[in-house]
């Protein structure tokens, strides 16, 4: 199921809630799982974060350019509402933004209440080859409020990058 252009290595990097054991299993089934980017060093992955994971996914991916050949963020909570520390961790990567290498697809569960409401527009506009993708029926914690739809999600845009909407034509995302 991987493009010819594929290493089909995916890097998964958890959250602080644990909770991408569903989207390791479903992905696993495809894709080869690494258990740390250090397994990979040689290679170039598919890199994934959840939540907290999904900020360190974005460091990652800015810090070592050449190594991840596609991003995938769910949950991102890099972007902070501006009333936070303007100076913190989440406004040097706001910052860096533009500076993403790769194809990037940013989920959000459409109830999720810990991200501010227009990041999302955020990281559509400042990363150059972004994709955006709500997940109905979920909060914050996708892999946990609706594990397949990010299955079906991470797997269809791991395998075809930006055309995965145009070309699904087999199942729906929302209920």
């Amino acid at each position: 199921m991987t493009t010819a252009e594929s290493t089909g290595t995916v890097v998964i990097l958890e959250g602080s809630d644990g909770q991408s054991q569903p989207l390791r299993d479903g992905l696993s089934s495809s894709w080869r799982i690494a258990a740390s980017i250090t397994d990979v060093a040689s290679d170039r992955y598919a890199l994934v974060g959840l939540s907290d994971g999904a900020n360190a996914a974005l460091q990652h991916a800015l810090d070592d350019p050449k190594s991840v050949e596609v991003l995938v963020l769910v949950s991102p909570t890099a972007i902070r509402p501006t009333s936070g520390d303007p100076d913190g961790d989440g406004a040097s990567l706001e910052n860096r933004l533009p500076d993403v290498p790769c194809p990037t697809l940013v989920v959000f569960g459409r109830d999720d209440k810990s991200v501010q409401p227009d990041a999302a527009a955020t990281y559509r506009e400042r990363i150059p080859n972004c994709n955006i993708a709500f997940v109905y029926a979920a909060g914050h914690n996708v892999a946990a409020d609706r594990p397949q739809a990010l299955i079906n999600l991470v797997s269809d845009y791991l395998e075809r990058r930006e055309t995965f909407i145009v070309q699904n034509r087999t199942g729906v995302i929302n209920p």
